[in-house]
């Protein structure tokens, strides 16, 4: 949702690629490096249903057009003990 289209929608995030920085070289959970808080990764939102703009008046909601958003993210954590590498 954004302030327009303030009636919420559903989609999909998907990471495309991840900092230098993000994955574990040393530290594993189940065989695989475990993910680190690091710097930023690259995203894909694929929208699943629209956010949509209140209506004014009687008519419907207007729902968002755009398919498919890209962008940056960052993890964070609430981990306070265990440090990895």
């Amino acid at each position: 949702m954004t302030p327009v289209y303030s009636i919420p929608g559903v989609g999909t995030l998907t990471i495309d690629s991840l900092g230098g920085n993000q994955k574990a070289k040393k530290t594993k959970s189940g065989g695989k490096p475990v993910l680190l808080k690091g710097s930023t990764f690259k995203a894909k939102f694929q929208v699943m249903v629209p956010a949509m703009q209140p209506p004014k008046g009687p008519t419907p909601p207007i729902p968002d057009s755009t398919p498919q958003y890209s962008g940056n993210g960052t993890f964070m954590t609430t981990n306070m003990r265990v440090k990895a590498t």
